[in-house]
Parts: C-alpha cells; structure tokens; sequence
C-alpha cells in the first residue's frame, strides 16, 4: 500500500509568475500532505533535491514542483524500474505479488492494455480527485489530459490510463527532407513548407515531387539519388494511410474495436504506397543489408526524404546536409493533414485503496502542471530550422491533426503482414488486405471479448 512519510513542517516557499498558482488538485491540500509518491519508468531518475536543469522550462519546472511539495507536504519523484525490455515484467510482476515497484507507472499503451486484460489496473475515472476530461492546458491551473488515450482505455465505462498532453512521447510522424538534394533538383528547399502552408502539400503534389528529386547525377544511366526509400515499410504506409483518414483499428459507437483496413480510404492509401513503389521513386532495399538500412540513406544524403517519427531527429544533429520536417501531404478523403501518433501512457496498479488513488492523481496533477507557454524554445535546437518548430511541431502538437496508432491496443496485430508484401504484390491492393483480415478479425475479437 501507499506509505505516509514522517512530516515534520515545511518550509513556505513563494515561486513568482505572470499570475497567482493554485497549490492543490481537487481534494485540496490535505489530500497529499504526508504521502511519499513514486513514479515509475524506463528512462532515469528525477527528484527535485539532485536534479540539475539544462534549460530554463526545466528550471521553471524545477521550481514550481519544489513548490507544490512544499506548500502541500508531500514529496514526489521519478525512478527507472527497469530497462525498455524489462519494464513489462518488472510492473505485473510486482503488482501482482501486491507490492507495486512504484505508485504509478510510465508505459507503452500496448504495455497498459496487456496489464489491464490481467485486472492489474485501477480504474482512475472512479477518482474524483482530479478532472481528466480537461483538455486544454492553462498555466498554474490546468492539465491538459489525452482525449484520445481516455477514449482508448475506457472499458464499460471505466478510464484505466491517462496521457498528459499531445506530442510529448515524440512518436507523432512526418516527413524529413534534405534541402540540398531539393535545391540541387532545381527546387526551393522551402518548397515543402509553402505547400504544407498553402495547403498545396497533397499526394499527387508529392508524387510530383519525388520525380524530380529521383535523378541519374551523373548521366550514367543509374538512378544515383531517390526521393526516399523503400523502408521502413510499416512506418510509410503508417503515414499514407492516415493522411487518408483511414486507420487499421477504430472504435464502434458501443466502444468495441472493429477492423477499418477494408474501408475505401484504407485500400486507397494502399494503393498510393503501391503507386511510389511502381513509379521507382524509392530506392530499393540494398542486398545483405541490416533492416535499418534506410536511415542512414537519409543522414548521408542519397536520398532526399525520410518518412519517421519526431524522436528520429536526435539521430540527425550531426548530419552534414540542412534539413527540414513536415507532416505527410494530405489524401484525398482528408479533410486535413492527419499524422499517426500515440502516446505514453499513466497507469496506477489496483492494489490501492481509493483514498490513496486520490493522493497518487493529485500528485500527478500537480507535478504536470503547466509552467510556461513558451514549449518552442526547448524545441528550436533540436531542429535545423524554426519553421520544423513554428509549423510543423504546432501541428503535432493539436489534437486536431493526431489520430491514434489503435491498431497496438490489439495483442498481436501485426500491421506487417501487409506492408511487408507491397513492394512485391501483384495482385489488387484489397486482395492483400483480404488475405489477413480474417485474422486481424479475430485478434480483435478477441481483444473485444477480454473487455466485454
């Protein structure tokens, strides 16, 4: 169970802002006062007493949760349970022998659905502690809490996961293009923002475009520079199929998952991936080659885009050529640019009691809390250029443009079966989609009965 700290006193501490911050989370301040929280992850330690910021949101972040444990009397932290691989087992582990390896746990959604088909989790919405249907963050006052992961995990009416927020698990894709080999095409190397700007970045545009960046360079009759490459498969038709609208998983009305590949908008983004392969704009998989062979095409410029998730371009700072980010160009079923996302999860293990719920949540609300407006600058050196920040990471950061991988709430849906046969299917694009949906029919199933 949740352990009450000895309290001795704490010092009042005043952290000024541009306006006055609330120090409690719902229940007020002697829901917390007392409590020793943990919260666990993958990805180290932070605690306000040894953590040393490298930026001035941190610092700002440093102060205010030094605040809030002062002024309300308790005190939190993050700790690293386990590695990435171990992190699944090290939780249900614990929580299974009724003594959690932390208070609440960072997570994969695929990883919060996997415990919760084993009971293991606690439903939150029956806490009244903290408002998670708020959506909008607002400084000092308001969490802005994942619509789309509280629509995922609620099961007969009970949330079971929370997100904070949009963007933060870096895992919202996009486009990476090398400006040289746009300008060496006789292009603007801007031309890709302009048109996401001007709403001209649609697929036949694209198509377009990846012409002209496939070149023989030096009139040798060999293609020595492609628009992109012809992997990493699941992550390309990721991005064409919802910049569709389409997803592999939706929910019905009854909040039962249901299959969606066989939708119109699903077959037409299928049939544009199969289009890139067959007009030979995609440079083909080397022999002998590593399966990540593809990006380091991209970092030493022979091809000129890149089709990955925000968390890529840490692996790109040192990259020689300039480059740029944009969503992919919208599909003709879209109304809007529309990029595949999903996010990190916040669970708490069922062996608590629902006053110490109350604790953990207001804990959490608390240590969330926004600081500042000001998430560009964090943002700008990370990037080659602002317009990556003032453009396209404001878009994946509105949940206007997001729409949630689904298809990873399923245990064993492999959106693979599909896009490791394009590049060398002959037949109709619904055919190939035909040929796996009776087991991804049933894999949901399945995942519908576990909840019903």
């Amino acid at each position: 169970m949740l352990k009450k700290k000895t309290w001795t006193g704490f010092l009042l501490f005043t952290l000024i802002f541009m306006m006055t911050f609330p120090v409690w989370a719902g229940g007020g301040r002697d829901v917390l006062k007392g409590y020793d929280i943990v919260v666990g992850g993958w990805s180290g330690d932070y605690d306000v007493n040894t953590y040393k910021p490298t930026s001035e949101i941190e610092e700002l972040e440093l102060e205010w949760r030094k605040k809030i444990q002062r002024e309300n009397g308790f005190t939190m932290r993050t700790k690293q349970i386990a590695g990435w691989g171990e992190m699944l087992d090290a939780i249900a582990t614990s929580i299974m022998a009724g003594k959690p390896a932390a208070h609440a746990f960072w997570v994969q959604p695929d990883w919060a659905m996997a415990l919760h088909r084993q009971g293991l989790l606690y439903p939150v919405s029956d806490s009244k502690a903290v408002n998670l249907k708020t959506s909008t963050g607002i400084i000092g006052r308001q969490v802005a809490y994942n619509q789309d992961v509280a629509q995922l995990f609620t099961f007969a009416g009970k949330q079971y996961a929370i997100g904070i927020g949009y963007g933060g698990s870096l895992h919202g894709a996009g486009i990476y293009f090398n400006k040289r080999l746009f300008r060496e095409a006789g292009l603007d190397p801007d031309t890709p923002y302009n048109m996401q700007r001007d709403g001209t970045w649609n697929w036949e545009n694209f198509l377009v475009l990846c012409k002209q960046l496939t070149r023989d360079r030096n009139n040798t009759g060999r293609i020595d520079t492609y628009a992109m490459s012809a992997d990493l498969s699941t992550e390309i038709l990721d991005q064409i199929v919802f910049s569709n609208g389409a997803n592999y998983v939706d929910k019905d009305r009854n909040g039962n998952f249901v299959n969606a590949s066989n939708r119109p908008e699903f077959i037409e983004a299928l049939q544009f991936t199969i289009r890139l392969r067959n007009e030979g704009v995609m440079m083909p998989r080397p022999e002998g080659s590593n399966w990540d062979w593809y990006w380091p095409m991209f970092h030493d410029g022979h091809v000129a885009m890149m089709m990955e998730p925000e968390w890529r371009r840490g692996q790109l700072r040192d990259m020689t050529d300039d480059w740029g980010f944009v969503l992919f160009p919208k599909g003709p079923r879209a109304r809007d640019y529309r990029f595949p996302n999903d996010e990190n999860v916040l669970i708490i293990p069922a062996v608590f009691k629902p006053a110490e719920v109350d604790a953990i949540l207001s804990a959490i609300n608390l240590w969330h809390m926004p600081v500042t407006d000001d998430w560009k600058s964090g943002l700008y050196p990370w990037f080659r250029d602002r317009r990556a920040v003032d453009e396209t990471m404001v878009m994946i950061r509105d949940p206007r443009y997001s729409a949630f991988r689904n298809f990873i709430m399923i245990p064993g849906f492999n959106r693979g079966e599909i896009s490791g046969q394009m590049w060398w299917y002959d037949g109709e694009p619904a055919q190939l989609i035909e040929s796996v949906s009776q087991n991804w029919n049933a894999l949901i199933e399945d995942a519908n009965t576990i909840e019903r």
